[in-house]
């Protein structure tokens, strides 16, 4: 039979977090039947195959897939939602806990209104990094994307993204053409930054809700991923053009009081202090940002031109 959940997996050199995923998932008071596990591991040579087999009398519908090398997380949610076969998809990051009674919860909440096409869940997280007024929003002056998602809620709440360690969405939303946009799966650092928040909107723009249920919590270990470092010139140059290209593709350049505008006009520049302090370090922090910039508009003018 068709899975009433297809729960999407990707994994990297994590194998001892993931094998607490997975026992969660085999815990859900849920048939399991009705779930499909897809696993995806971007961790070669040091693969979790292992880990994954020893779950495997747990679940009637587990795959596993060990990606080719030079991969991340952006192309194993794409490819999850590809491959995957159920009426509803859940992405979730290897380092997430899920309770009992997740899909329960979900599927009250997408019964609640069938307009509902994601659903997103409270973070449990230490030291969680919270700013800005609002849940799941945008704040146009810092020209930040805002969270808040380890915030209680009465009940389901409308909101512009959820937090992509773990949210749900139906198969309604990739039928209309929901899907994740591979521009934002940097080529040479595929983290996938933004994926989720473009997803959201792109779900919005379809005439789907987009709902963050703070009551359903889940945790989150967020634990480090040896294939990411938030210190990184890499992971730089992702964070800032795919946020300006997010911002051009769903707001254009002035929309919603000026995101894309305030965006590359005054976040993560490091001018002032290049010329302040003009080390090497400094001016290469100034050139990997226009070098974002430029890449965003590049891309936003292809995504205008239907490429």
């Amino acid at each position: 039979m068709t899975p009433r959940y297809s729960i999407v997996v990707p994994t990297y050199r994590r194998a001892e977090v993931l094998g607490e995923c997975l026992a969660c998932l085999a815990g859900l008071d849920y048939p399991l039947d009705a779930v499909e596990v897809r696993v995806y591991d971007n961790g070669s040579p040091q693969d979790a195959r292992p880990i994954v087999e020893k779950m495997r009398h747990r679940f009637p519908h587990l795959a596993y897939t060990l990606n080719e090398p030079g991969h991340g997380l952006g192309y194993s949610l794409a490819r999850g939602a590809g491959e995957s076969t159920g009426d509803r998809i859940v992405e979730l990051n290897d380092d997430a806990l899920v309770p009992p009674d997740f899909l329960t919860r979900l599927d009250a909440t997408f019964a609640a209104d069938p307009n509902i096409g994601v659903v997103g869940v409270r973070a449990l997280e230490s030291e969680y990094s919270a700013f800005g007024d609002g849940i799941g929003t945008f704040d146009p002056r810092t020209a930040g994307v805002v969270g808040n998602f380890h915030r209680e809620t009465p009940g389901p709440v409308d909101v512009d993204h959820v937090y992509g360690f773990c949210y749900a969405y139906s198969r309604a939303v990739l039928a209309r053409g929901g899907r994740h946009d591979r521009t934002l799966l940097a080529q040479d650092y595929s983290s996938g930054n933004r994926l989720e928040t473009d997803h959201c909107l792109t779900a919005k723009r379809l005439g789907f809700r987009v709902v963050y249920d703070g009551t359903l919590a889940v945790r989150h270990l967020a634990k480090p991923r040896g294939d990411m470092s938030e210190r990184s010139p890499r992971w730089k140059l992702n964070h800032t053009r795919n946020t300006l290209y997010l911002y051009l593709k769903h707001f254009g350049p002035l929309g919603r009081r000026g995101l894309a505008a305030r965006f590359a006009l005054r976040v993560d520049l490091g001018i002032v202090s290049a010329l302040k302090h003009p080390t090497r370090a400094n001016w290469a922090y100034v050139w990997t940002g226009f070098r974002a910039r430029a890449s965003a508009v590049y891309h936003y003018g292809r995504h205008l031109a239907g490429a």
